[in-house]
């Protein structure tokens, strides 16, 4: 499955938004930024989604000018409403094929996008075509599924509920878990002072419920489950709660992360 194939709808985005974000987003988008160094003036964000990592470059850059991308229009729709600011071009744009000159920024940052780019070298170049002599890469993948226990569950989940052709989206962000591998593209991009961190964080849930929501409605799995029985949906909801509710408890949890962040310079 590419990038180009995997769709946000505004539904979708904004119940990421709401859910996902506190299950995955909202703890690391601060990590990372803090891994930009320096006093950018231009920053390209790549699958900025719906602002997650925006909203703390702004926090922390707030004189830089942001060019925040993403390939799925839905997604920059919703953060525009809650990242108002004058300092931030929102655009449409493809990571392979990013629609800037030679040397426009001085640093880019993308938060769990590599995974899904169709050509992750062609993009990789491009980043590095992009960024300035000097400039900084910042960005993130997550570890394996059995890191992140759980993703584990409502992938175990659908594979119950759709035994012959599961869904595949859950396996897609959690595909780029060798560091070697991120390393080799990086450096056959031309990066040099490349530093690959595994990093242990935690996000959270306000309840099972919200946390079902997120799994089922906040991502593309929602739509590769209507398109094979839509009658499965609230079956594969039910049996999802029970699960972490066994796993979790019925109330607000914290929820253990596995990620890396890899660095570099031009």
């Amino acid at each position: 499955m590419s990038e180009n194939s995997i769709q946000f709808t505004a539904s979708i985005a904004e119940n990421y938004e709401k859910y996902l974000a506190p299950v995955f987003f909202i703890s690391t988008s601060k990590d990372l930024v803090s891994h930009l160094k320096g006093s950018p003036v231009k920053i390209l964000e790549i699958a900025a989604g719906t602002g997650q990592v925006t909203r703390n470059i702004v926090k922390v850059f707030p004189e830089a000018k942001i060019t925040a991308t993403d390939i799925n229009p839905g997604m920059l729709d919703v953060g525009k409403k809650i990242v108002p600011s004058g300092n931030i071009n929102w655009q449409a744009a493809d990571a392979c094929e990013l629609p800037f000159e030679d040397s426009s920024f001085d640093a880019i940052i993308c938060q769990f996008g590599v995974m899904f780019f169709p050509d992750k070298q062609k993009a990789m170049n491009e980043a590095f075509r992009v960024l300035k002599p000097g400039g900084q890469i910042v960005f993130n993948t997550w570890d394996s599924l059995e890191n992140n226990r759980i993703c584990m569950i409502p992938e175990e989940v659908i594979n119950r509920v759709f035994p012959d052709d599961p869904p595949p989206f859950y396996k897609i962000p959690f595909s780029m878990y060798d560091p070697a591998e991120i390393e080799a593209l990086m450096k056959t991009a031309g990066f040099s002072d490349i530093k690959i961190e595994n990093k242990r964080i935690e996000g959270y849930s306000e309840s099972p419920d919200n946390a079902v929501t997120a799994f089922t409605e906040g991502n593309p799995i929602y739509l590769q489950i209507m398109e094979r029985d839509p009658a499965i949906l609230p079956v594969f909801q039910k049996m999802l709660k029970e699960e972490l509710i066994k796993e979790f408890g019925p109330g607000r949890f914290t929820i253990p992360l596995s990620e890396f962040i890899a660095t570099a310079h031009k």
